[in-house]
């Protein structure tokens, strides 16, 4: 649930800054480019939540990489044919 909280809160934040840049510019709102803001910024958000809370994570990519290092270690065997 942190996560959402999180990225909620930074949309919320960034949309006000937006709009106050705006604002002191006596500029109307651009709703299209505030919803780009908002949303990026959540998105971003939530993704580094989720890196830094998530519990498993490192013996996820450790399992995945272990799968990977043969057949990486396979297309480096023998002498380079030109």
């Amino acid at each position: 649930m942190m996560i959402v909280y999180a990225s909620l809160g930074v949309a919320i934040v960034c949309f006000i800054l937006y709009a106050l840049d705006r604002r002191s510019k006596s500029e109307p709102i651009a709703w299209e480019q505030a919803a780009k803001l908002s949303s990026l910024g959540g998105i971003i958000t939530g993704g580094v939540v989720f890196a830094t809370t998530a519990t498993d994570l490192t013996e996820t990519v450790t399992e995945a990489v272990k799968e990977m290092v043969p057949a990486a270690e396979e297309m480096f065997v023998g002498v380079p044919t030109f």
